[in-house]
C-alpha cells in the first residue's frame, strides 16, 4: 500500500488516508502504478499521477484543472497564469503515453486500468476493454490436420462429394496466407534492419540514453519580446539572476502594459518550437529514458550537468545556447537594431562567408539553421542543439535529422559509421515563402573535437 498524502487544495476536504476504512482498489492500482518501471525514472509525471488519483478518489475531481496541478505538481506561483505555461499540458501528454506503455507492457493482465481523457486532468479508473474483437478460437479439424474456427464444426449441408475439394481449398489458402505471413516477417525484419542502420537513428541513440534523463528547452519568446522591446540582447548571466529586469528604460505605457512585472510573470515559446519538443518526446529511443520539458527560464546548470541536453532557438532565444560558445563556430544570433537575424562564422574556411544574414530575393526568403551534436557541460553527456535565425530557420534545422535520405547522407560525408556518430555542427540554408520551409541543403559543416 502507498503513503498517499496529497497538499489539499483550497476548500478542498482532508487528504485520504489509504489506511482508513473504505480504501478500494483504486489505490492498490495506483500504489502499483508508481512503484512500476515505466515510472521509476519519472518522479515529475509520478507526483502528477499521484496528485491528480488520490484527489480524484477523495472526491476533488471537479475542483482538479490545469492551474492546480500547476501549483501543486509543478510548483508554480499560485499567480500564474496557465495559459501562458504549457508545462502542465505538455506533461500530461507524456504522462498519458506513459500509462499506455505501462498498462500495454507491464500490466498486460490488469483488469482495471487507469486513462486521462483528452480535454481534461481527471483520471478514470476503468475496466479494460473486453469489447475489443477476438479471434475466434481455433481447435483441430477432424480430418487433415487442418485448423479451423469452433463455430465451423456444425454439420455441413454440402453433399459429401464436396468435401474433399472444399478441404482442399482449405488447405491452400491457409498455406498462402502462411507464405505471405513469412514473407511480411522477413520483409519487417530487413526494415527493422535497415532502419537500425540509419544514421538518424544512431544520432537519437545517442541523446536519448538508457539511464541518463534528457532535458528539452525550448526557447523564451518572453525574453525575446523584451530584446525587441529595449533593442538589446540579454547575456546568460543576467538572465539567470533575472537582472535584465531591473531596466529603467521600458516604456511608460503600451497596450501590453509591459512592465518589468509583466515580463518576470509571462513565460512563452512558439508552437514550432513545442511541436519539435512533442516529436523528440515521442521517439522510440526515448523509451527507455525520462524526457523533459523544460522552461529557459527555471532551468539550472546542474541540470545540464546530470542529463543530456536538447536546446531549441538561437542565443538571443534561448541563453543557454550561450554556454556552448567556445566550442561552436557557427553562432546563431540578432541584431536587434537593424533586426536582422544572422549566423557569425568564427573560422570561416575557403569559400565560406564570415557572416551569413537573412535576406529576401525575388521575394523568396532566405534563412538559415544550425543543428549541432556536441558534448555536454563540462564534457558530461550528449548535448543536440536547434537553432535559427528566425522561425523557418529553427525548422530547417528541426527537420533535417527526422530526413533520414539527406541526413544519412550528411552523416557519411562527417565520417560516421555504424554505429558512431561524431561531433558536428551543419550550417543549413532554407529558402522559404510565407514562414514555410520547403528547400533546405547544407552549406557547410565542421567536425567538433571532443
Amino acid at each position: 500500500m502507498i503513503e498517499i498524502n496529497p497538499k489539499p487544495l483550497k476548500g478542498f476536504p482532508p487528504s485520504i488516508d489509504p489506511s482508513q476504512p473504505g480504501t478500494d482498489e483504486r489505490l492498490a492500482l495506483l500504489g502499483s502504478v508508481l512503484a512500476s518501471r515505466t515510472f521509476a525514472k519519472s518522479s515529475r509525471l509520478a507526483q502528477f499521477l499521484k496528485f491528480i488519483c488520490t484527489q480524484t478518489i477523495a472526491g476533488n475531481a471537479k475542483e482538479i484543472n490545469e492551474q492546480q496541478i500547476g501549483v501543486h505538481v509543478f510548483a508554480r506561483s499560485p499567480a500564474y497564469i496557465a495559459s501562458d505555461d504549457s508545462i502542465v499540458r505538455t506533461q500530461a501528454r507524456l504522462l498519458r503515453q506513459r500509462l499506455e506503455e505501462y498498462f500495454e507492457h507491464e500490466a498486460p493482465s490488469s483488469s482495471l486500468i487507469i486513462t486521462i481523457p483528452k480535454g481534461g486532468y481527471v483520471p478514470v479508473f476503468e475496466l479494460r476493454n473486453a469489447a475489443a474483437p477476438q479471434r475466434p478460437e481455433l481447435s483441430p479439424a477432424r480430418e487433415g490436420g487442418v485448423l479451423e474456427s469452433a463455430g465451423a464444426s456444425e454439420k455441413s449441408e454440402e453433399p459429401a462429394a464436396a468435401a474433399p475439394s472444399r478441404r482442399f481449398r482449405r488447405v491452400w489458402v491457409i498455406s498462402a496466407m502462411a507464405v505471405l505471413l513469412v514473407l511480411a516477417v522477413v520483409a519487417g525484419i530487413s526494415l527493422t534492419n535497415h532502419q537500425s542502420r540509419s544514421a538518424s537513428d544512431v544520432l537519437w541513440a545517442k541523446i536519448f540514453k538508457e539511464g541518463r534523463p534528457v532535458v528539452i528547452v525550448p526557447s523564451d519568446d518572453a525574453l525575446v519580446l523584451f530584446e525587441e522591446v529595449t533593442k538589446t540582447p540579454v547575456p546568460l548571466d543576467q538572465y539567470l539572476s533575472g537582472s535584465y529586469l531591473d531596466r529603467k528604460d521600458l516604456p511608460a505605457s503600451s497596450p501590453l502594459a509591459l512592465t518589468s512585472d509583466w515580463f518576470a510573470a509571462h513565460q512563452y515559446t512558439s508552437t514550432a518550437d513545442l511541436n519539435l519538443a512533442l516529436r523528440l518526446g515521442r521517439l522510440p529511443a526515448g523509451r527507455n529514458t525520462t524526457v523533459e520539458t523544460r522552461n529557459a527560464r527555471v532551468l539550472r546548470i546542474d541540470d545540464l550537468k546530470s542529463r543530456n541536453v536538447i536546446l531549441i532557438g538561437g542565443k538571443a532565444a534561448n541563453p543557454w545556447v550561450g554556454l556552448f560558445s567556445n566550442r561552436l563556430n557557427f553562432e546563431v544570433n540578432y541584431d536587434w537594431k537593424t533586426a536582422e537575424g544572422y549566423v557569425l562564422n568564427k573560422h570561416p574556411a575557403k569559400g565560406e562567408a564570415s557572416v551569413y544574414y537573412d535576406k529576401v530575393i525575388d521575394g523568396t526568403r532566405h534563412s538559415y539553421g544550425v543543428l549541432a551534436f556536441l558534448p555536454g557541460i563540462e564534457d558530461e553527456g550528449e548535448s543536440l542543439l536547434f537553432e535559427g535565425t528566425g522561425m523557418a530557420g529553427t525548422e530547417s534545422a528541426s527537420d533535417f535529422p527526422f530526413n533520414s535520405s539527406a541526413f544519412t547522407t550528411f552523416a557519411q560525408q562527417i565520417g560516421a559509421a555504424g554505429n558512431q556518430m561524431p561531433y558536428f555542427e551543419a550550417l543549413l540554408e532554407t529558402t522559404s515563402v510565407g514562414g514555410n520551409a520547403p528547400e533546405v541543403h547544407v552549406l557547410t559543416y565542421h567536425r567538433i573535437k571532443p
